[in-house]
């Protein structure tokens, strides 16, 4: 299992915790060329969340997560459904920005908000926006929890590069205070993460993650690991239809200039391009 989620609960059952390793997925995600590391951590963080808070989902449920910096013509896009499966991207305007080295703080800046929503099908959908107080994405979205669900919790997640840029590992931990649970439950876990980033999120030790949470906290109890995939539906055959759906000047003029037509899923960002050969099917 290269992709999993451990869904634990410690404390006296006070607690819920998860550990997610979703390396390969953050590898996929990030692979875009024109990616740099600062845009990679940032859709990472933005995944992983999606990732870990999808774990609350029950039936056809899917959660979807949007960072909107104060720039508002960057945005960051993560959704996961109840079944594992992950998706995540970063805009053509964001991803072509010339960014001059720029933190995630700065990117995000002043103004940045969050916007999460949850279909639960039968097309109810319920939307929760809040203020990025803190503008590096992970205590944003604590703070969204405590401002629109009244729940304490933590999210700690770290992304691993080599010397090329490359992601070479992607873990991360959400704690979520149980009703009724001590609120000074959160300050001792942050501080056992902190006191542990080594075995935590480095490659350089013989532990496995799978037997980490038994490390950390005396008392855990292991309630399932989950899978979990980056999956998106998307394909040529999918967005024929949209391709159908251009007018016949449009095409024509692509076909006698020899001008492939791209055309980009607005769920993970993965660019079709259609060649001359497959516009000429459609005039």
């Amino acid at each position: 299992m290269k992709n999993y989620i451990i869904n634990t609960l410690a404390y006296n059952e006070q607690v819920r915790i998860l550990f997610i390793d979703n390396t390969d997925i953050v590898k996929e995600i990030c692979k875009d060329k024109n990616m740099n590391k600062l845009l990679k951590t940032a859709l990472s963080r933005t995944v992983s969340i999606a990732s870990l808070i999808s774990r609350n989902l029950k039936g056809k449920e899917r959660i979807s997560l949007t960072v909107n910096p104060s720039d508002r013509k960057y945005k960051i896009f993560a959704d996961a459904d109840s079944l594992g499966n992950v998706r995540g991207y970063i805009n053509d305007e964001l991803l072509n920005a010339d960014l001059n080295e720029l933190s995630i703080e700065q990117l995000m800046g002043t103004e940045g908000y969050i916007q999460v929503e949850k279909d639960i099908g039968m097309s109810n959908l319920f939307t929760g926006v809040t203020e990025m107080k803190y503008g590096n994405i992970v205590d944003d979205f604590s703070y969204y929890f405590k401002q629109s669900e009244q729940t304490s919790s933590l999210f700690s997640l770290n992304i691993v590069f080599d010397e090329n840029a490359e992601v070479i590992l992607s873990r991360g931990i959400f704690a979520e205070l149980l009703p009724g649970a001590p609120i000074n439950l959160i300050d001792n876990i942050n501080k056992i993460i902190t006191d542990n980033t080594l075995l935590l999120y480095t490659l350089d030790n013989d532990k496995e993650f799978k037997d980490i949470p038994n490390l950390l906290f005396k008392d855990i109890k292991i309630l399932g690991i989950d899978q979990i995939q980056f999956f998106c539906k998307c394909s040529k055959d999918f967005f024929m239809g949209m391709l159908k759906s251009l007018d016949k000047e449009e095409l024509t003029d692509a076909y006698e200039n020899d001008k492939p037509i791209e055309i980009v899923c607005n769920r993970c960002g993965k660019k079709i391009e259609f060649c001359k050969d497959y516009i000429k099917k459609f005039i």
